[in-house]
């Protein structure tokens, strides 16, 4: 069969489920085409739409609604066609196969469903495909389900992801210096507010929760992804790059023998160990990614499961720092139940830890997370999905004391960085996000958050000096610019 992914443009090629799959579909004999554009008429429009037999959506929540109107239009355009639907949000909701004339949804991983779908999609389905919800009858049939179908146990076993589909569409893709790469599946902890926690109650009867590449299987990708299109930076996409340790040594001596390039990854703060850091020296990482999420330890210990000390972030930050390794943060704004001194302290914290780049976000539950079912629950959200915003930067969507109170939490996320990064604006944050929402802040926010991350993340090719940071007397002093 012909299948074409369809999407709206990314300004990155971090799809790696498509690249997955196309290799899967691709080594069952099947014709894989991608279209991107920022409407529905030009993607009817394209010829490989046209001449598709399946047209296939990823859909994360928020964006799903977009592309459940694509799917009302591209039904009416091409009645026969078969339209399917997978990523986060069907997996955590399979019940928008209802919202939409769609034939079918894909839960979970679908290297090994999708081909079996079409397989039996092309003979009538005599039987359900399992990790499958379908409907006949071109999406207007009762819903179907297959049997439940565990994640790939094997993930060696899978054909190498298709990166041409981004990097051979788009000399945009291509230019870029860096390039990502899936080393690991899988993340062993219960944050609250990640999807990552239901899966591994739904997984944990397959087998272990974490699996990663072999090393040199990777590296040969990583290799030949450098020869055909170039590459300076290597970026990992993995939720937690270092949560098998073992792994991280077996693959940091392969990557330097084979690739000896720069790295990004993400940990957790508080497991920057003294072994982690020179792990990550050995494998030459020149930037991380970690998730602070709040300065608060009651909000992180009760709300968000993130039960790490103040002491433990800071002694991670400042050991990632001591050698020279640049910190992108995760904090979020707008949680239920965090007080406005909670947000501010979450900035003090960022502050106090050395950070290169503080990237907030707007609390969004998400379905299937343990904390959109306690803010419903608790009366925080009404537990319409379809209120949540396209991105984790859009507006909360959860129930506030005021309309005022909502502002500021806007504001203080379209601000976060430069407080982090200026005193001045410390000091004035109180006032600060007291102004109506406005393009303006929405206009830093963009342009700081970009070029913060191009110019200096995808451009890390070495370690910076050491810095002293990550202490108490920092934490102190932040709190203080905050009148904390």
């Amino acid at each position: 069969m012909k299948v074409a992914f369809v999407s709206l443009r990314a300004d990155e090629p971090l799809a790696y489920g498509v690249m997955a799959l196309t290799a899967s579909l691709r080594q069952s004999g099947h014709e894989v085409a991608l279209v991107q554009a920022n409407d529905i008429a030009t993607v009817a429009a394209d010829a490989k739409t046209r001449t598709a037999d399946v047209v296939a959506m990823s859909a994360t929540t928020g964006l799903h609604r977009i592309y459940l109107a694509w799917t009302h239009r591209l039904r009416k355009a091409f009645p026969d066609k078969l339209i399917v639907m997978g990523g986060p949000h069907p997996t955590f909701f399979p019940e928008v196969l209802g919202q939409a004339p769609l034939d079918g949804v894909c839960i979970g991983e679908g290297e090994e469903s999708f081909p079996e779908f079409l397989e039996l999609a092309a003979a009538d389905f005599p039987r359900i495909p399992a990790g499958w919800r379908i409907r006949r009858d071109r999406g207007h049939g009762p819903v179907e389900r297959g049997s439940e179908r565990g994640p790939v146990r094997d993930i060696d076993a899978l054909p190498s992801p298709a990166f041409d589909i981004f990097y051979d569409a788009d000399p945009h893709y291509r230019k870029e210096p860096n390039k990502s790469f899936l080393a690991t599946r899988g993340c062993p902890y219960r944050c609250s507010y990640c999807f990552n926690r239901n899966l591994n109650e739904r997984n944990r009867k397959f087998g272990p929760l974490l699996r990663a590449r072999d090393p040199e299987r990777l590296c040969d990708d990583i290799v030949a992804v450098r020869e055909r299109w170039g590459m300076k930076l290597c970026w990992f996409l993995d939720a937690n790059f270092t949560a098998n340790l073992p792994w991280v040594e077996s693959f940091a001596a392969t990557y330097r023998r084979r690739v000896n390039a720069p790295v990004f990854c993400k940990l957790r703060p508080e497991r920057a160990t003294e072994r982690v850091v020179r792990l990550l020296v050995d494998l030459g990482c020149t930037g991380v990614g970690v998730g602070i999420e709040s300065g608060s330890e009651r909000v992180r210990r009760d709300i968000l499961c993130r039960p790490a000390g103040d002491d433990e972030i800071l002694t991670g930050c400042r050991r990632l720092k001591a050698a020279g390794i640049r910190i992108m943060s995760f904090s979020m704004l707008g949680i239920p139940g965090a007080t406005l001194e909670d947000e501010l302290r979450t900035v003090a914290l960022n502050v106090a830890c050395g950070v290169d780049l503080a990237a907030a976000t707007i609390l969004q539950p998400y379905p299937g997370t343990a904390i959109a079912a306690w803010a419903e629950a608790n009366g925080h959200f009404d537990g319409n999905y379809d209120r949540l915003g396209y991105s984790y930067f859009d507006p909360s969507p959860f129930r506030f004391p005021s309309a005022r109170a909502r502002d500021r939490v806007t504001n203080l996320q379209r601000l976060f960085s430069y407080a982090v990064e200026f005193p001045e604006v410390r000091r004035h944050i109180r006032w600060l996000i007291e102004r109506e929402p406005n393009r303006l802040y929405h206009f830093l926010f963009k342009t700081r958050q970009t070029r913060g991350i191009r110019q200096g993340f995808y451009r890390a090719f070495a370690r910076r000096p050491p810095v002293d940071a990550g202490t108490a007397e920092h934490l102190l002093r932040a709190c203080r610019d905050l009148r904390l």
